[in-house]
């Protein structure tokens, strides 16, 4: 009889705890819910993670996701033994996409209502109206699209800027889809202690930098509004005066962090929504419309409708939901010790493949072999998180 570890949905096990496969109605299904949304059979009784980034999709996969990535960002605070790096500042930019159109105003609280572009002075309970034009048939569709296909040029050249004021400069970004289902971006930016940069002038510079678009030539600029630089500092603590530790300090980069990469659990491919308003509905439907048909990307070698370029069902945005600078000749990239998704999932896999046993699915039918499968895996996967993960906080200082 085959054991399935938390085989039951909804039901966290104790350590030790297992469920027999004899009281599941539907094993498979179980294991998905657990697991992997939408697993692929790639031979006979063989089964891959479909490795979706959009938590919708397959909170599994996109959690394994947002995980590897968050040990890669804190990897650009702490080195390889979980102590933080001193000697560099840390700033948190945000930039955002132009505009395309009015749209509703909505408050996210009752303080901060204020007449809206529609005439109405809306409540936190018309968030269904939030990000959405005030006139459907008005809003540049194609405009907001085609912005998505430049979007990486035009951030390459908000690095160069960045650079040209400060040469050392290392990143982590976010692309994050706001309401009106434009793209904008979240950066923690690391700089040396020794510079004299200020989080307005990276913000200034980064803003200013513009791009010709990759498709058209058209020039590509980002959006003035929504402006959120700033520096992390540490916090004064316990009296008047006292500074927290170099370690309390790398805790509080760590919590942007984090929030930044929260982020990346939306959609870049949005409007899956079970039961959406109908005017978010038909807002949603039109972008894909434009991205489909209307607006040519990188790889259409003639009409929009016939490529299959990843932008055409993405809204124009073809890219990485998170990047972070890589190392050069000149300047160590982002993480101290060199970590990437390509070297995490390396080690995971080399981890499998020397802790897996030889006898599990011997002589069991196609199901039980796709269970024994997925149960190894998530037993070594978290076998190995536990071995070799490094906290998110660098050890106190007293």
């Amino acid at each position: 009889m085959l054991c399935l570890l938390g085989a039951h949905a909804g039901h966290t096990p104790m350590a030790g705890e297992a469920i027999s496969a004899d009281g599941i109605t539907d094993p498979l299904e179980t294991l998905r819910s657990i697991f992997c949304s939408k697993p692929y059979e790639v031979s006979k009784g063989v089964y891959v993670r479909c490795q979706s980034r959009r938590s919708s999709a397959c909170p599994s996969c996109a959690e394994l996701y947002r995980g590897d990535w968050a040990r890669v960002a804190r990897s650009g605070i702490y080195d390889s033994d979980g102590q933080p790096v001193l000697g560099f500042r840390y700033f948190f930019l945000t930039m955002s996409a132009p505009s395309f159109g009015r749209i509703h105003r909505v408050p996210k609280s009752s303080a901060e209502r204020r007449r809206c572009h529609c005439g109405k002075a809306h409540s936190p309970e018309d968030v269904h109206l939030r990000g959405l034009p005030v006139d459907l048939d008005a809003y540049d569709y194609a405009g907001q699209v085609a912005w998505h296909v430049g979007l990486g040029r035009l951030w390459n050249a908000s690095v160069s800027a960045m650079r040209d004021l400060v040469p050392d400069l290392e990143y982590c970004a976010v692309r994050e889809v706001q309401a009106r289902m434009a793209l904008h971006m979240h950066i923690i930016v690391r700089v040396p202690s020794t510079s004299l940069t200020t989080a307005k002038a990276l913000g200034a510079v980064a803003r200013r930098a513009t791009a010709a678009h990759p498709v058209t030539g058209k020039q590509v600029a980002w959006g003035q509004r929504g402006v959120q630089d700033r520096e992390i500092k540490s916090r004064h603590v316990d009296a008047p005066g006292t500074m927290p530790s170099d370690s309390a300090a790398a805790a509080r980069v760590v919590r942007y962090v984090s929030k930044a990469l929260n982020y990346s659990l939306k959609d870049i491919n949005p409007g899956d929504s079970a039961d959406p308003p109908p005017e978010r509905f038909a807002f949603v439907q039109r972008l894909r419309k434009a991205a489909r048909f209307d607006v040519r990307c990188t790889k259409c070698s003639g009409r929009p409708g016939d490529c299959a370029g990843k932008a055409h069902s993405s809204i124009g945005y073809a890219g990485h939901t998170i990047s972070i600078s890589r190392p050069t000749t000149e300047r160590p990239g982002w993480s101290f010790s060199g970590l990437t998704r390509a070297s995490l999932r390396e080690q995971r896999r080399v981890w499998m493949e020397a802790n897996a046993s030889e006898h599990v699915g011997a002589g069991l039918g196609d199901l039980a072999l796709f269970a024994a499968s997925w149960i190894r895996e998530e037993l070594t996967v978290r076998a190995y998180d536990a071995a070799c993960s490094q906290p998110a906080r660098a050890p106190s200082r007293r």
